[in-house]
């Protein structure tokens, strides 16, 4: 075991390094104002409905496909701000969408060999933690077979409330103008034209909901060797609200304005300065798949230890939200005290590569960087109240390092006016959540599984209490 863990981690450490650092764009947004832009469609992948809230070309003039009004002598405007500003956000939510929670391929029956019965039994009181893991293989050549669904609801990011937050546009610099056009107002007093102090008050909601259904199987290689398999199949439904405003701060005609058009679903002309906008799709297929294989190191009388390894496989589409987007791999260790009241621990670390969930999918083509790497951790109790019941409550953490965050700031505008801002960072996101739930054995070996996820800190993506139900059965 320990050999193939090591050629595993070998494998997946190359794989991981030669993954390209650049793949093909499918909203270049950022090259909309450039001297031979690309044709830039609106697409429904959901990495690219931040980028595109304002329309495929993103927060330009109407002569680069923007819903702005065209001026004379600067046709980017506020783009780089709607780019860098939103990013932090978009790069969040497809790196946490990518480690979402699954249901543990631990079988509810442990089988071992009884030497004073001289028969294969059952070796446990309860029927085992729900999403971390126990010691104990589930004996030879036994075979677990489960499938459970989880909704997510989204509701905030770093304490960023997702439905009601706000983010300033800042106009681009222009270095040039003063000097060529000295009499541009602002230029004789701030040595900068006053209109690119003008800037667009955002006023944004975002919507995320996430369906996904696991299917795991675990099957015993010998008494102490286990190989799993987990399939998660996701539904990834997404809607982008803003309303945005413009502070101009020149004197006409040099006055930022949106442009006067037919309501759509995407955007309403309300006045020159105001304008709502839309941008939402869905996505459905295949995650990562994750194979695991879990090895009982060392069995005592009651205590139990085990040792593995999670291979992530990039199998879901990183731009819909349905996977990473690249390989990872994740070591960890459990510890488990056996008998009617069974404590249980583990801890892990995750090693990613790059991906384009952690680079810049406005450019063309997309960079990747690298993938947060993650600490694991978790520790509960699962017992047995009846024959056919057992409950199980635990705390499961994990640590995402060198990874994005926002939070909430304010904005002060050229006459001091302050406007809702975020701001971005970079550092480890520590997500603690407890989990309690129930396990019923049904008939036979059929066990019926009921939990709730409730995450108490409002660090990373956050969503409100996740349910699970789930059947397994081993044969």
């Amino acid at each position: 075991m320990l050999k193939t863990s090591i050629r595993l981690f070998l494998l997946v450490s190359v794989l991981s390094a030669i993954s390209p650092a650049q793949v093909h764009s499918p909203c270049p947004t950022s090259l909309s104002t450039s001297n031979n832009p690309p044709t830039i469609a609106r697409t429904g992948d959901l990495i690219c409905l931040v980028p595109q809230i304002y329309g495929p070309a993103g927060l330009v003039g109407q002569n680069f496909d923007g819903p702005l009004l065209s001026t004379t002598g600067h046709s980017v405007h506020f783009q780089a701000a709607a780019v860098n500003d939103f990013g932090p956000i978009n790069s969040e939510i497809g790196v946490q969408l990518s480690q979402l929670p699954l249901a543990s391929p631990a079988s509810g029956f442990v089988f071992s060999f009884n030497p004073s019965l001289g028969v294969v039994a059952r070796s446990t009181e309860s029927f085992g933690p729900i999403l971390t893991d126990r010691a104990e293989t589930i004996g030879k050549r036994k075979l677990f077979l489960g499938v459970s669904y989880q909704f997510f609801n989204y509701d905030n990011a770093d304490g960023v409330n997702l439905r009601n937050f706000g983010v300033v546009l800042t106009h681009e610099p222009e270095p040039t103008v003063c000097a060529t056009s000295p009499s541009t107002p602002g230029c004789s007093t701030t040595g900068v034209p006053t209109y690119t102090h003008d800037v667009v008050a955002t006023q944004n909601s975002l919507d995320l909901k996430v369906h996904q259904a696991t299917i795991v199987a675990t099957y015993g290689i010998t008494d102490r060797l286990d190989l799993s398999i987990a399939v998660p199949l996701l539904e990834v439904r997404m809607g982008v609200y803003s309303s945005a405003t413009i502070f101009n701060f020149e004197q006409p005609p040099v006055n930022h304005a949106f442009a006067s058009v037919t309501p759509s679903k995407y955007e309403t002309y309300n006045s020159p300065t105001n304008a709502l906008f839309f941008n939402g799709s869905s996505s459905s297929g295949i995650g990562d798949i994750v194979l695991r294989g879990k090895f009982l190191a060392w069995k005592g009388e009651h205590s139990s230890v085990a040792l593995g390894m999670d291979a992530h496989l990039p199998t879901g589409n990183a731009n819909n939200f349905l996977g990473a987007g690249t390989w990872g791999i994740r070591p960890f260790a459990t510890y488990t005290y056996s008998g009617r009241i069974s404590p249980h621990a583990t801890v892990g670390v995750q090693t990613d590569g790059n991906s384009v969930l952690a680079g810049d999918v406005t450019t063309q083509p997309a960079t990747t960087a690298h993938l947060p790497d993650i600490i694991t951790y978790s520790a509960g109790v699962d017992a047995g109240i009846i024959r056919r019941l057992s409950v199980s409550v635990d705390f499961l953490g994990q640590s995402l390092l060198d990874a994005a965050k926002i939070a909430t700031t304010t904005y002060s505008d050229y006459v001091g006016d302050t406007h809702p801002n975020i701001r971005s960072s970079t550092g480890t996101v520590n997500q603690d959540s407890i989990a309690g739930g129930i396990k019923a054995n049904l008939a036979g070996k059929l066990l019926f599984t009921a939990n709730v996820l409730y995450q108490f800190n409002k660090s990373g993506l956050h969503s409100k209490p996740i349910p699970l139900a789930g059947l397994s059965y081993t044969f």
